[in-house]
């Protein structure tokens, strides 16, 4: 049976924290060591990813395969967990909520990407969805070169706002993210779980939804949406972040999770 490359410390109630696109769980590092004070933090790798081998042609990766992998997670853990999830994380364990809501004791959602969960209509919409479009397609083409890290540079570059987001991140992450190059292509070649906005009013569990105050249009209406549709969430804006939130304030983040996950309504 296959199990989530974890890192797991501290004691306290659990956390699991699932990491995005190109990512791992050393991004968590930071967060997880400051939570490790008052929680059980378990930081994962989802599958395909470092420290784990790399997608092979034609291999499943698919969402609801990483949900499923959470899932057999929390089987394992005594009781209810809080789940945390970044980017396509953060719709991993939204799907996971959503199929296993007694196993969720709260529910984090960073920079949420569901595309279902845009509006049908926002301040400069129509430009964010042309220029997706156009920086996928650019993607595709790199990925099929086989030049997979500059595809995972353009890929950032435009998730962080355009050129020169991939360069601003410190060396570290850059490493991390060229480290997981391979694993794109799969990410973009799969179909996004179609979760209407209609859907997030089942969720009964205290819930955050969080983005970059900078974050570019595309992630902040889902944002606004996911906040929305969920009933009694908490919608919170991170200063000087763009999408990458996790790696960009590791220090706010941390003290924004830790207050939610205890319960503090000032967080």
């Amino acid at each position: 049976m296959f199990e989530l490359p974890t890192v797991s410390q501290g004691s306290g109630p659990d956390v699991v924290l699932v990491h995005g696109a190109l990512g791992d769980r050393r991004q968590w590092d930071p967060i997880a060591a400051a939570l490790a004070t008052g929680f059980r933090t378990h930081a994962v790798s989802r599958r395909h990813h470092w420290p784990g081998p790399m997608p092979a042609a034609g291999e499943r990766y698919t969402y609801e395969l990483h949900r499923d992998d959470v899932l057999a997670l929390l089987e394992r853990l005594p009781g209810p967990a809080h789940l945390v999830g970044h980017s396509y994380g953060a719709g991993v364990v939204l799907l996971a909520a959503l199929q296993a809501p007694e196993r969720v004791r709260s529910l984090t959602l960073i920079e949420p990407a569901f595309g279902s969960l845009l509006p049908e209509a926002g301040a400069g919409l129509a430009e964010e969805k042309s220029t997706r479009v156009a920086a996928l397609g650019q993607v595709r083409a790199l990925v099929d070169a086989e030049k997979h890290l500059e595809a995972a540079e353009v890929f950032i570059d435009w998730v962080q706002g355009g050129s020169g987001g991939f360069a601003r991140l410190p060396a570290s992450v850059r490493q991390g993210l060229h480290d997981n190059a391979r694993t794109l292509g799969p990410t973009i070649a799969g179909s996004q779980p179609d979760v209407s906005p209609a859907s997030l009013r089942g969720l009964r569990m205290p819930s955050l939804v969080v983005t970059g105050e900078q974050t570019r249009g595309f992630y902040r209406l889902i944002g606004e949406v996911s906040a929305a549709g969920i009933p009694g969430a908490r919608f919170v804006k991170l200063p000087g972040c763009g999408h990458m939130t996790i790696v960009e304030a590791p220090e706010a983040m941390a003290a924004l999770l830790g207050g939610f996950l205890s319960g503090d309504t000032r967080a």
